[in-house]
């Protein structure tokens, strides 16, 4: 435990920058809490204000994690066929600053630490987190700086890697608790922290629009697709026009930019990644606006076709029209797409586009009301290999073969022809 004193004249809300047993860390000091946020390293330091004594938390990968990921990361390899593309896929790790047991909390990030030593293990060729980081639930410095740390264990990665935004990154879930309701992120608070550093990659290709990207190998084009695109408006309160939480939408910059990298696309296979699943089981649109119009460009893609798609809704801010010309690559096909967001493990085939989901990483103990029945099947419990999840994507471009490997609370492989 850290006595006080070496902190106790930072009483005012923010964040200082100091060294702490010659390591650098931010100090996170608020009206309930302090926090020493590490700048290398897993291991954190926080207090109560009602408290006197610091406590310890070491996120650093757990010893029976490692070995079981070790054993794991053998068997997948031993099944990876040569001249393929393999990724290392997370999801909804929903990070709070809380050491929960049973439920949401620092276990989010835990489980993105020991995610991350899937690269040293197997011959990877990207990483992607498919959204929602953070859950958006604590006091907006937290949010920030949880947002911070997991995009720092990013960048040292020496493997490619891509982020996707989920709904909750924006942090609406800690506004709609407030009196006033008013934005504790600004608009480019996500951007800032999570894209501009990935967007220094060379072998990631972002587009200018923001949550777009693509990467190439081996007949392959992976494209990411932000199905969070709404945009941060106030109103004449200073209020958000948008729930970010709740409005899932692609708009007309969003769907050129997909327009334009089918256009381009060489490769003859084609698999697209989100955080939230364009269209149901039923073909149904699954976002607020445009899931289906992406589906529907998505499937003329498929059958090499030219148009124009227009869609209208009462608020003009979601309104598409653009035209699309796909007889270029007649042979080249979307196989599939996945995404997480629903706590799930399922698929759909849905016009010859199969639909993968993938389950939460986050904790989801059985006991908890937002706990889906698939996670309750689980029997998720903290310190057991059913308390995270994770996931391992292969594309065979040459037999059309979708292999995907997860480990904890997720199938153990599961094989699509594309």
């Amino acid at each position: 435990m850290l006595q006080q004193w070496p902190f106790r004249h930072f009483k005012q809300p923010g964040l200082y920058t100091m060294t702490f047993l010659q390591q650098p860390y931010t100090l996170q000091v608020s009206a309930k809490s302090q926090i020493l946020w590490p700048h290398v390293g897993d291991r954190f330091y926080y207090r109560l204000a009602s408290r006197s004594c610091w406590q310890t938390i070491n996120l650093a990968p757990r010893s029976f994690v490692q070995a079981y990921l070790q054993q794991w990361a053998t068997r997948v390899q031993a099944l990876l066929p040569p001249q393929s593309v393999t990724l290392g896929l997370i999801t909804d790790t929903h990070m709070k600053f809380v050491n929960s047991r049973s439920y949401y909390g620092l276990n989010g990030l835990q489980h993105l630490i020991e995610w991350l030593e899937l690269p040293q293990l197997l011959p990877l060729d990207l990483i992607a987190h498919l959204g929602d980081i953070v859950d958006g639930s604590d006091e907006p410095l937290t949010d920030q700086q949880l947002l911070w740390q997991a995009s720092r264990r990013f960048e040292k990665q020496a493997c490619p890697y891509f982020i996707v935004k989920g709904n909750h990154d924006d942090h609406d879930k800690y506004d709609e608790h407030t009196a006033q309701h008013l934005p504790t992120f600004q608009a480019q608070t996500f951007s800032k922290t999570m894209w501009q550093p990935m967007q220094q990659q060379t072998a990631i290709t972002t587009t200018a629009m923001a949550g777009v990207g693509y990467f190439d190998k081996g007949g392959v084009r992976l494209i990411f697709l932000n199905t969070s695109d709404v945009s941060f408006q106030t109103d004449a309160h200073g209020r958000r026009r948008y729930d970010h939480k709740k409005v899932l939408a692609l708009r007309q910059q969003q769907l050129q930019a997909l327009v334009d990298l089918l256009t381009a696309t060489t490769a003859p296979l084609v698999i697209i990644l989100g955080h939230a699943n364009l269209v149901n089981s039923r073909g149904q649109n699954a976002l607020q606006y445009n899931g289906k119009v992406a589906h529907d460009l998505m499937k003329a893609y498929n059958q090499g076709l030219k148009g124009q798609v227009k869609a209208h809704y009462a608020d003009s801010e979601f309104n598409v029209d653009l035209a699309f010309d796909f007889r270029q690559h007649p042979t080249s096909r979307i196989g599939a797409y996945l995404c997480g967001h629903r706590h799930v493990e399922t698929q759909y085939l849905v016009d010859g586009i199969q639909y993968i989901l993938l389950n939460v990483s986050a904790l989801m103990g059985k006991k908890h009301f937002l706990t889906t029945k698939y996670n309750r099947a689980w029997e998720r419990q903290y310190g057991t290999l059913q308390e995270f999840a994770g996931y391992v994507l292969n594309i065979d471009p040459q037999k059309r073969l979708l292999n995907l490997w997860g480990y904890g609370a997720a199938s153990p492989w599961r094989q699509f022809k594309i």
